[in-house]
């Protein structure tokens, strides 16, 4: 199994989503683990947070999964969708008046097709929505792989931490 710095493998994730927007689903946990299905692989990250912005940690790519595709079959797809000044106004609008957006709007920002990042930098938007993130409570109850699987990357995860910040790293002993 071939761990990664978490910098170089979203990098990676980000190519190939930009290759093939659709078809995406990310679940993430309260503990710094994200799952990243994408239709033809998967990444399981383990983060590490440096501060509310910034995070390091690792990942590892796995081949497509037929249980975890199955359980995301009807999630909708996380990606990247550009918002008009006209569409980006009627949403802020609809949050000001009620406090949150409608159902309604909701369903068609999620039904809009997701772009590849470089559109977004071409086109400009007034706005971007990104999503959605899936919160699962415990990503390592998935199945005993993705248990093994967290835990290996914990282990990984603070092998790089105390490696890349010593300073930080003796702080939490």
């Amino acid at each position: 199994m071939l761990f990664e710095p978490v910098e170089q493998i979203t990098r990676r994730i980000l190519d190939q989503y930009n290759r093939h927007p659709e078809g995406w689903s990310v679940l993430v946990d309260n503990k710094g683990n994200v799952l990243v299905i994408g239709p033809n692989s998967g990444y399981r990250l383990k983060l590490v947070p440096l501060s509310p912005q910034e995070y390091t940690g690792v990942g590892v790519k796995f081949g497509r999964s037929k249980g975890l595709q199955k359980m995301v079959k009807n999630l909708p797809p996380y990606g990247f969708r550009p918002l008009s000044r006209e569409e980006t106004r009627d949403l802020l609008s609809t949050i000001h008046r009620k406090g949150r957006p409608t159902d309604k709007r909701i369903k068609e920002l999620l039904e809009m097709k997701p772009v590849p990042t470089w559109e977004i930098d071409k086109k400009r938007p007034e706005a971007v929505v990104t999503g959605p993130l899936v919160a699962h409570p415990n990503l390592s109850a998935i199945s005993k792989r993705q248990k093994e699987l967290e835990a290996k990357l914990a282990v990984e995860a603070d092998k790089l931490f105390r490696r890349k910040y010593p300073l930080r790293a003796r702080t939490y002993g």
